[in-house]
């Protein structure tokens, strides 16, 4: 069972995160777990359709073999100009995806494992 609440901890105290948006994807639905205040719910909305279509799109051939001898999809990364977006899929259903400010860094696998840890307690 996905840890969402120590995932959102995590992310609110990760020192320069900035976390933006939060979402949990299942079944074709959408579910706001944290919107940072100023955001717009409807921009938001949108903007995490087209993302979940976007993480549909490239997770498709990585679940089909695509990338045999790699492992299986662990996470997904899309860098913006203002935000990244970082999406960690559960080994059936739920997806999360989250956006946060450019800093994270250089670390990013550390961080994605480090989330991942917190949220499916691997």
């Amino acid at each position: 069972m996905p840890n969402r609440g120590d995932l959102l901890e995590k992310l609110a105290t990760e020192s320069g995160v900035g976390l933006r948006t939060c979402l949990e994807y299942r079944e074709g639905a959408m579910k706001f777990l944290y919107r940072r205040e100023g955001i717009d719910g409807d921009e938001a909305r949108d903007r995490a359709r087209r993302l979940q279509e976007l993480y549909r799109a490239e997770s498709n051939p990585a679940d089909k073999g695509g990338l045999t001898g790699h492992g299986r999809l662990r996470g997904s990364v899309h860098y913006f100009e203002d935000l990244l977006v970082l999406t960690l899929p559960a080994d059936d259903d739920p997806t999360f995806g989250f956006s946060v400010g450019l800093d994270v860094g250089s670390d990013l696998t550390q961080f994605l494992d480090s989330c991942r840890e917190t949220l499916f307690v691997e």
